[in-house]
């Protein structure tokens, strides 16, 4: 049978609490037993030092003799203490032992100690003790006094009451402790599961494909909190990632519809006779069948950069002549628009990165820029190290982009021209791939631009 981690916790938490309630129950016992023990020894050495000093009282010095009668007071005072005395003196004149006088009496006072020790501590070993004082005066021994009690102590029926009221409080505190500690950790044990028992449930509900749902769980630990924010980030990141899949898929669907669609007619205009198969038509199959392969070969490429698995090729170069050969691979296409291509890049602006993933990423950007610029426009590439960062910078004096499609810029087959149209622009995966380049070398790209000032495309690596 699995156990919940609420019942677990309020189990460990009970076994805890029992396990330290009797603990201190035992440790209050024993120690009231050694309180009880040390005043009823302190009260009987009182009441003896008590008795020898009245009998003392009792000597009369110019006569020699003591005061019967007053030894008969104390004697009889002290039985109702548990005390039982034998006084002699020196002279023999007087030889008074209360058991003479009161023998039953003696009997039950002796017999009553010991039966309440008994019920107080079973297994208490006592007997009846008896010592003997020098009685003196100004250094002349005047009698002897023998005094007799259950020992080795012994508690009053008062004390026994105190001990007794005393052990049924701690037992009323400590089951009272047991039940507020089990409260305590049935409402500890509730907060820790509610929140994990809410990220079990939006876990439950993610795998079966409600992508995007929150828990609303709310918790003071921090273990906890940051369980709950990170399922929700999964949760939000997995509904981002479909949406994504499913966006791929009607673009790609669409990308591929028009090359297919045109191939088949094509081919079904040979078939049935329409066209002839010559070369001309030939040609026009095959530019579909390239735009195919083109764009099947370039998706191959963003999921290979985007998989973890793929490394980079990383050299040192100066970042001025990848500009240079750069700009000579469009220096025809910057004639036939008449547009200005220029950089303002130092000549030492080395750079440790994979030179032809850098390449790529700039025939990228100015093949964008160059399809945007009008004619006797402008393009100028900027290089420079900031804070350990180097910032290249890609400006054209275009129309510029609306604001409300910068977000999606860099997503796979956006265009900006939902025509999609090919003088426009390519197939909308190049900035899905210049992004996927710069992030596998730990950096970042951005767009900025205002309608009718052109664009600005900014990548940021770090300078190691």
């Amino acid at each position: 049978m699995k156990k919940t981690l609420k019942n677990t916790l309020i189990t460990s938490y009970s076994a805890i609490a029992v396990l330290i309630v009797l603990c201190l129950s035992l440790f209050f016992n024993v120690m009231a037993d050694r309180m009880f023990e040390t005043y009823a020894k302190k009260q009987q050495k009182n009441q003896v030092d008590q008795i020898i000093f009245q009998i003392d009282q009792l000597y009369n010095p110019d006569t020699g003799l003591y005061d019967k009668s007053g030894i008969e007071i104390v004697g009889y005072a002290a039985l109702q203490n548990g005390m039982i005395i034998h006084m002699q003196s020196a002279n023999k004149e007087i030889d008074w032992d209360v058991r003479s006088h009161r023998a039953e009496e003696c009997r039950m006072v002796l017999q009553h100690a010991e039966s309440n020790m008994h019920k107080t501590y079973p297994n208490f070993k006592g007997s009846y003790t008896e010592e003997s004082y020098q009685l003196e005066n100004n250094g002349t021994i005047t009698g002897t006094l023998k005094i007799g009690y259950y020992g080795p102590y012994s508690l009053s029926d008062e004390e026994l009451e105190l001990l007794k009221a005393l052990n049924k409080s701690l037992l009323l505190i400590g089951g009272i402790s047991l039940v507020a500690v089990i409260i305590f950790g049935v409402l500890i044990a509730r907060t820790v599961s509610k929140p994990i028992t809410g990220v079990i449930q939006v876990a439950q509900r993610i795998a079966g494909g409600e992508y995007g749902v929150q828990s609303d769980k709310k918790t003071t630990m921090v273990e906890t909190s940051n369980l709950v924010e990170s399922i929700n980030k999964m949760s939000l990141a997995l509904k981002e990632d479909e949406k994504q899949k499913r966006q791929i898929t009607v673009d790609v669907a669409h990308e591929l519809r028009t090359p297919l669609t045109n191939l088949q007619s094509h081919l079904e205009a040979m078939l049935d006779g329409i066209w002839p198969a010559d070369n001309d038509h030939l040609e026009s199959c095959h530019a579909e069948i390239l735009r195919l392969v083109d764009i099947v070969g370039q998706l191959q490429e963003l999921y290979s950069l985007e998989n973890r698995k793929q490394t980079l090729n990383k050299t040192k170069f100066e970042f001025h002549d990848l500009c240079v050969t750069v700009f000579r691979d469009f220096e025809i296409k910057r004639q036939d628009k008449n547009i200005s291509l220029r950089m303002a890049v130092p000549l030492e602006a080395p750079m440790y990165a994979d030179y032809y993933r850098l390449k790529q990423c700039m025939v990228n950007l100015l093949s964008n820029a160059l399809a945007y610029t009008p004619v006797g426009g402008d393009i100028m590439v900027e290089c420079q190290t900031l804070a350990n960062k180097i910032i290249i910078k890609v400006k054209d004096s275009g129309p510029g982009i609306p604001a409300s499609d910068l977000p999606y810029l860099f997503d796979r087959f956006y265009r900006v021209d939902k025509s999609r149209s090919k003088k426009t622009g390519g197939m909308g995966i190049g900035l899905s791939i210049t992004k996927a380049i710069v992030e596998k070398h730990g950096g970042e790209i951005y767009a900025e631009s205002k309608i009718g000032q052109g664009a600005v495309f900014t990548m940021v690596f770090p300078v190691n």
